[in-house]
């Protein structure tokens, strides 16, 4: 890679702004960042929302704040979520085991922030659910991050190492509203993920392989270690009442042996700038916005207003979906092509109507082909495994 490169595409020399805090005089500021110390959102004032200054209160309400986690342990792929909307909170956590194909999920929900502690950002915080199905601490340092997660099948203990480059970007959001997104790879420092015995993962349950009749099985523990990788999504912002986007993500090794995670999205973060970017060894490249095709996705055509509120958790395989494209069509201002396909396998997905709010969720693992060239660097995926997801919701 030479030099000329680094100065296009690395965060080393595009000396971007390091923000204390993201809302200065009552407006945020938008960009990409190199990093920002406070998301102080409860110092944003706009007339649109209302003429006077309104109550912190109300501000927290308005607010929707989430945060996704994706740890990779072969087989195990750990990938949880929490996510603070408005009159709800919920949160799931699901595993897949990559040689058995096998997908586990367990979720909760809960009205407004009722057993939920928000306490400041992704950068200096913690957002900690409590409920009877699925506990989740999340606590988040400038230099690391812990997890703490219990539920009737698994426990995961991790302490994970920041980014010294994440992505950090706030762009204007519909009339009124904005929205600040950070990305970034993690590495393990420590931590585990106990498998429980009603787990079907537990070699002694019932439909595992061989399982011996042992009912007293013991929880089987899988340390992490410095090879365990993982990545951070962590969102807040003031969101379009309706909003619909496509998001691609990889955290994998390339056979190269060099630590790949790719963030490529459509539909939030785009007005002026995006949050599309691929981290190699930790060393960030920004790239352009991408097209997202989807062939015979129905999540477009459907209507919230008649969906029944349901919780579905689907294991399918790929004749039922077809591969998704996803591209971006370079218009000569730039050395970046990117051209995947991504080939579905299985899906986690969650459909919800309350009302005032509704959510079509489908998170989908699969296969990703193709090429993405950035000058003189290619970077080749052949059947690497990621996650594509379409997402719509109404809050």
């Amino acid at each position: 890679m030479n030099k000329s490169h680094d100065k296009l595409y690395t965060a080393a020399n595009l000396k971007l702004a390091n923000l204390e805090y993201l809302i200065q005089n009552g407006q945020p500021v938008f960009g990409v960042f190199f990093q920002v110390k406070s998301i102080n959102y409860l110092d944003y004032y706009s007339h649109l929302i209302s003429q006077k200054s309104l109550p912190n209160w109300r501000k927290e309400l308005k607010a929707n704040q989430f945060c996704f986690i994706q740890i990779l342990q072969p087989p195990y792929r750990v990938c949880l979520a929490l996510a603070a909307i408005k009159l709800a909170t919920s949160a799931f956590v699901y595993i897949y085991n990559e040689d058995t194909q096998q997908l586990e999920v367990c979720e909760a929900l809960q009205p407004l922030t009722h057993h939920t502690h928000l306490d400041g950002d992704g950068y200096q915080g913690q957002m900690a659910f409590t409920h009877t199905k699925l506990s989740v601490t999340l606590d988040f340092s400038p230099t690391q991050m812990n997890i703490a997660l219990d539920n009737q099948y698994v426990a995961v203990t991790a302490a994970l190492a920041r980014s010294a480059q994440p992505l950090a970007i706030c762009t204007p959001t519909g009339r009124r509203g904005w929205t600040f997104t950070q990305k970034e790879p993690l590495t393990a420092l420590s931590g585990h993920l106990l498998i429980k015995a009603n787990s079907k993962f537990h070699t002694d349950a019932p439909d595992a392989p061989d399982a011996p009749d042992a009912p007293d099985a013991q929880p089987q523990k899988i340390t992490f270690t410095d090879a365990t990788i993982a990545n951070l999504d962590w969102t807040l912002g003031y969101m379009r009442h309706e909003t619909n986007w496509f998001w691609s993500c990889i955290t994998s090794y390339l056979s190269d042996g060099r630590h790949f995670l790719l963030n490529l999205s459509m539909g939030v973060n785009e007005t002026g700038a995006s949050e599309n970017a691929c981290w190699l060894d930790g060393q960030i490249f920004y790239l352009p916005p991408v097209m997202f095709a989807r062939e015979g996705s129905n999540i477009r055509s459907s209507q919230p207003d008649s969906l029944e509120p349901s919780i579905e958790n689907v294991e399918t395989d790929a004749s039922i979906s077809k591969p998704w494209r996803i591209y971006h069509q370079n218009l000569g201002w730039g050395n970046v092509d990117i051209d995947l396909s991504f080939t579905p396998i299985t899906v986690y997905k969650k459909t919800d109507n309350f009302g005032v709010i509704a959510s079509i969720f489908e998170q989908w693992i699969g296969f990703y082909n193709g090429e993405i060239r950035i000058r003189d660097e290619v970077i080749r995926l052949d059947n690497v495994m990621g996650l594509a997801e379409e997402h719509f919701a109404k809050w």
